[in-house]
């Protein structure tokens, strides 16, 4: 989001502009009329703080003028990898795993959380498609816990993931690592809470899947 430091010039600018074009009307100005768009600053700065921490969400809002899907929440995620074990040649099945999403309109936070470690982005670009479809561009980092750092080093890696539904039910995408190692994501089920851990959002979403008990 735009901060004061740029907006308050930026305000100024337009000003010496608008009075600039109204002496050239042949109007009379007056120069204390600059003076009153010190008031217009903090107004502005607190409307655009509000667009992008809520506004921007809103149905009517979201779609036209704020071309952003709205992906906060948590995520249940599938990963798929291409890696091959060495010893036996196979492939592992999938790793299921969650990612806790937090989002405003000028900012996107992504952590990965599995039982091992977690990743986080560390850059992120939102792009737009020709056919109206998404895509997250991003680079992580990622760090596995301690107790497994002697056969999972830490590692960077790069994703690539087109958003599914308007509003958004699913992505799906893939992975790369500097392991030399690859796979598919699947983002499938959501909750509105942004979990801190794997344990915390493995048990919510365990919770839902469980079918009630019957008397």
């Amino acid at each position: 989001m735009i901060s004061r430091l740029h907006l308050v010039p930026l305000v100024f600018i337009v000003g010496v502009v608008w009075l600039i074009l109204l002496v050239i009307d042949g109007v009379a100005v007056e120069l204390a009329w600059l003076q009153r768009l010190s008031a217009v600053v903090p107004v502005l700065l607190v409307a655009l703080g509000i667009f992008d921490r809520w506004l921007w969400k809103l149905p009517w809002v979201n779609g036209w003028f704020a071309k952003r899907p709205v992906l906060r929440g948590t995520w249940e995620v599938k990963l798929q990898t291409e890696w091959k074990d060495p010893e036996t040649g196979e492939v592992p099945g999938p790793n299921l795993c969650y990612m806790a999403v937090r989002q405003t309109f000028s900012a996107l936070s992504m952590r990965l959380m599995t039982k091992e470690s977690s990743s986080e982005l560390l850059a992120e670009r939102i792009v737009q498609a020709e056919d109206g479809v998404f895509r997250i561009l991003g680079v992580y980092t990622n760090k596995p816990r301690v107790a497994v750092r002697h056969r999972s080093e830490i590692h960077f890696g790069a994703l690539l993931l087109d958003v599914q539904g308007e509003p958004p039910t699913s992505l799906e995408g893939h992975y790369w690592t500097d392991r030399s190692t690859r796979g598919s994501m699947n983002w499938t089920r959501r909750k509105t809470k942004v979990f801190g851990s794997y344990d915390e959002a493995h048990k919510a979403f365990s919770m839902e899947s469980t079918p009630a008990a019957t008397s």
